[in-house]
């Protein structure tokens, strides 16, 4: 007898996934400054001003990859919410963890660098942005994967 796939748990029924793959925008003073689509793509104005033309970003997937516009790199949510990132021929590195509304960055004293309260997205204490569209819990993750790719990917040297 096979043993059951990753996205099947051993009664043959579809695991949940761990992100929510559905349009969203997030803006900053009524600008777009990052956008998830339907099919997993993501862009962002990165370190550009609200407003800007956004550029691609990371592609996001429902059992909690993400990939990296460039490097090889990846990254993967598991299901305690912990993210790690993968470098080819290296081994993952953790680079933080959500749990509940907030993402934690592994290494870091602060309780949360990122967190979502309602409809709000929160980069620190004095910086935050508006998640348009039906926020449900699922969305409020799905928020925090994609700050966490953006951040990784913000990362990744230049070729």
């Amino acid at each position: 007898m096979a043993s059951p796939t990753p996205s099947t748990s051993a009664a043959g029924v579809a695991a949940a996934p761990l992100v929510d793959i559905r349009p969203v925008v997030i803006s900053f003073r009524g600008q777009p400054i990052a956008r998830l689509f339907a099919d997993g793509r993501t862009e962002s104005a990165g370190p550009n001003p609200p407003g800007a033309a956004l550029t691609p970003g990371p592609t996001l997937h429902a059992d909690g990859t993400i990939t990296m516009t460039r490097g090889g790199v990846t990254a993967r949510l598991d299901d305690h919410g912990d993210i790690f990132v993968m470098n080819p021929g290296a081994s993952p590195q953790l680079f933080g963890r959500i749990t509940g509304d907030q993402l934690a960055l592994s290494g870091s004293d602060r309780p949360w660098s990122v967190r979502v309260r309602g409809d709000m997205i929160e980069f620190g204490e004095d910086n935050s942005s508006q998640i348009e569209g039906d926020v449900t819990p699922t969305m409020r993750r799905t928020a925090l994967v994609m700050a966490a790719a953006f951040y990784i990917d913000s990362a990744i040297a230049a070729p």
